[in-house]
């Protein structure tokens, strides 16, 4: 599996990189604003830290974004943990969730508009 790593620096050439999540062109996506709203890696990714070969861990699809659009509360985290790959969400995760909501200023309304997503 290291052979690729092992022949990119043999030969001091870059690693072919293989997407596992492509996105239509017509849709818009920045990671920065679900970072800092706190939503994590891994509730998108999974944790790819620990897959042996990298995976697409959710279908990524239009209803799937929707679904936590409609009630972001359910993905979001304390910003202190949007990196850590470990992370589970607690128990009262509903209450913390529409705290953090709160918190971070998210108002979801407006997240189900189309123009959200595709510009």
């Amino acid at each position: 599996m290291l052979r690729p790593v092992v022949a990119s620096l043999e030969k001091n050439r870059p690693l072919r990189w293989n997407s596992v999540t492509q996105l239509p062109a017509f849709v818009y996506f920045d990671h920065s604003i679900h970072v800092a709203k706190g939503v994590g890696c891994t509730t998108c990714h999974g944790n790819v830290g620990g897959m042996a070969l990298a995976a697409k861990a959710e279908s990524l699809d239009m209803r799937w974004c929707l679904d936590c659009h409609r009630d972001p509360s359910r993905a979001l985290r304390p910003k202190d943990q949007v990196f850590a790959a470990e992370w589970t969400p607690p128990a009262d995760q509903t209450a913390r969730g529409h705290a953090l909501l709160a918190a971070n200023g998210i108002d979801a309304e407006p997240l189900t508009n189309c123009s959200t997503c595709h510009r």
